[in-house]
């Protein structure tokens, strides 16, 4: 029975995923919601980034946060990360912790030892910088490092410049 609503699932998340590609962002966040509030992690996910940067939905940094929290806890890794993204580009998520940065390496660093190749280069710019976590050069390479050889094109672009990083 559980393949069989997995499968029904498929359909609705398949169309509201190509309506928010192709910008039809209202319509994509009807079709989200009852996916998302019936626990799709995709649709969470989806539906965070909607609510984070306005899109077919109001602005709402605080709901951003509880869908991708949702999501990320059943871990979907495009949540994590994203919820590291909102507390450093946030306007109110960074500004419900004592340090966000700190938070967003946290959230960067679930994902990016699970494989996430844009946690990993968020964590290793950390590292480089010194924000949320302790500066280390040697720490952001390997982060980094990793990054690329997921394919981050990023990562690879900033190796490329480091002729210290035996390219």
């Amino acid at each position: 029975m559980m393949l069989l609503t997995g499968i029904a699932n498929a359909a609705p998340l398949d169309d509201a995923i190509r309506q928010y590609d192709g910008g039809q962002y209202e319509s994509a966040a009807k079709q989200f919601a009852p996916l998302a509030e019936a626990g799709d992690a995709v649709a969470q996910e989806k539906l965070s980034v909607m609510y984070f940067y306005g899109r077919g939905v109001p602005e709402d940094e605080a709901r951003a946060l509880q869908w991708a929290r949702r999501s990320a806890d059943q871990g979907n890794l495009d949540a994590m990360f994203f919820i590291g993204n909102m507390y450093v580009f946030g306007d109110q998520v960074p500004k419900t912790v004592p340090d966000p940065d700190q938070e967003a390496a946290r959230w960067y660093f679930e994902a990016a030892r699970r494989g996430h190749a844009e946690a990993e280069y968020g964590l290793g710019l950390l590292f480089l910088a010194g924000k949320g976590v302790v500066q280390d050069q040697e720490e952001a390479m390997k982060w980094i490092r990793m990054a690329a050889e997921h394919g981050h094109a990023g990562a690879r672009s900033f190796l490329g410049g480091d002729r210290s990083a035996g390219h």
